[in-house]
């Protein structure tokens, strides 16, 4: 399961599987309108691919759609494996 830690920076935030970073969150503004932006993680930002745009106010949502998009490209998680 995925792993949410705030980063020193304000208004992003990681998502991690185990110790892997998986994703960033970050809050922008679009049209005057503050959002939640996800996109997966790559050290070089060019790389990094767009997964969606939620409500401020939707962090577990965010988390849970990076999550399963993740999911999708990866595979299960093997975290919660016995």
């Amino acid at each position: 399961m995925s792993q949410l830690q705030r980063s020193p920076e304000p208004g992003v935030w990681f998502i991690f599987d185990k110790s892997k970073r998986i994703a960033i969150v970050r809050v922008v503004e679009v049209h005057g309108r503050k959002l939640l932006r996800s996109v997966t993680f790559d050290q070089d930002p060019a790389q990094r691919q767009l997964i969606g745009y939620f409500p401020e106010d939707a962090m577990r949502l965010a988390v849970e759609c990076t999550w399963s998009e993740y999911v999708k490209a990866t595979g299960p998680s093997t975290s919660n494996r016995k």
